[in-house]
């Protein structure tokens, strides 16, 4: 039997969605002004303890950093437990509707991402494969909706290097870092997005996920594609025309600007840098390769290799949606726990610090 969805489809559902997100909204604010309240008359009080006007101004100017790092700390950790807590619960209740809540978080953190990249020098960065991926994904959502072969290689590069870079560059799920959060929605949303669509009831949905839109039955036996199809018509419509649009652009045309302009890619970070720095440089020593323009491409090749071994163990995703639902549970655990680290480590050095200052305090007192 099926059941009739409470308040009607999913345009109503959706609606009254966005419309009770107005109290949440109210109850963030409330938070918000209540903490700079409670502050303001913290430091209302203590100025009866003051001798002189001169003396608060003082030290408020002193805290007054401090507080808005504190602030901002907290507004981007509340947002990120929230933004957890939403994103399961999309996936879970309506994976249907989760590619608006994707291209929501894809266009606005993006556009951080570009604004804050282009104040350091950084924003050439948005030219390497994550970001293509992530622009894949809006233009089949927006533009290719129909398009059942973009929905594809969408999947295996989703679940193939995109995903797997969790691992290689140590994505964490720091919640009170943007720039964390943003990277870890880069490489992990695009997967949840995929695993969202594969398996929801095509009925639910207008996107193509099959070569034609059949039926749930069809859709859940794999659509009839070999694995060997689905990788090679991601390698070769998209892995391949990003490598080397990548090379002439990055390293031919725009090779020296970036070098005078100090500009950093995603090749400086790899070849300078932690454990793949050593994997180039055997790489390198392997091939023989001197010469700059070599040196990339053999970068550029690891990189290709690298994603035909990821999006060949996608291929095993596309079909069974236990190991797809066990890959991704594991992606977004190898996250947290990254994170974990993170923050045992950050927090333990400041442990340890304010206890080597008490020592300290309490040496002088006895003296």
């Amino acid at each position: 039997m099926t059941q009739t969805p409470i308040y009607g489809d999913d345009n109503t559902a959706l609606a009254l969605a966005i419309i009770g997100i107005f109290p949440a909204l109210a109850v963030m604010w409330a938070v918000v002004t209540r903490s700079k309240t409670v502050a303001a008359f913290a430091q209302l009080g203590a100025l009866h303890g003051r001798d002189t006007a001169d003396q608060a101004s003082r030290n408020r100017k002193s805290s007054s950093l401090a507080k808005d790092v504190k602030l901002h700390d907290q507004a981007c950790f509340t947002l990120g437990v929230l933004n957890v807590s939403l994103t399961t619960y999309i996936v879970g209740a309506a994976p249907q509707l989760f590619y608006l809540w994707h291209t929501l978080k894809s266009v606005s953190l993006t556009a951080l991402r570009w604004y804050t990249f282009r104040a350091e020098g950084k924003h050439f960065l948005l030219l390497d494969f994550c970001y293509f991926a992530n622009a894949l994904a809006l233009l089949y959502l927006w533009v290719m909706p129909t398009s059942a072969l973009v929905f594809q290689i969408l999947f295996m590069v989703s679940n193939g290097p995109l995903a797997w870079s969790v691992l290689t560059f140590s994505q964490s799920l720091v919640f009170h870092s943007h720039a964390h959060m943003t990277s870890v929605f880069i490489h992990i949303s695009p997967m949840l997005l995929t695993h969202a669509l594969r398996w929801a009831d095509p009925r639910s949905h207008g996107f193509a996920i099959c070569d034609a839109l059949a039926a749930a039955g069809d859709a859940a036996s794999g659509c009839g594609l070999s694995p060997l199809t689905l990788l090679l018509n991601a390698t070769t419509l998209f892995y391949i025309p990003w490598i080397l649009l990548y090379y002439v652009v990055t390293f031919l045309v725009l090779g020296d600007y970036l070098k005078s302009r100090r500009y950093q890619t995603l090749y400086d970070r790899v070849t300078t840098a932690g454990p793949a720095a050593k994997v180039m440089s055997k790489g390198f020593a392997l091939t023989g390769a001197r010469h700059e323009l070599s040196k990339r491409a053999v970068y550029m090749g690891s990189h290709l290799l690298f994603g035909v071994i990821t999006m060949a163990l996608a291929t095993l995703h596309w079909h069974s949606f236990v190991a797809h639902s066990t890959f991704a549970l594991a992606i977004c655990s190898a996250s947290a726990w990254n994170a974990s680290s993170y923050y045992f480590t950050h927090f333990a050095v400041k442990y340890e610090a304010g206890i080597a200052d008490q020592v300290r305090r309490a040496s002088v007192v006895s003296k």
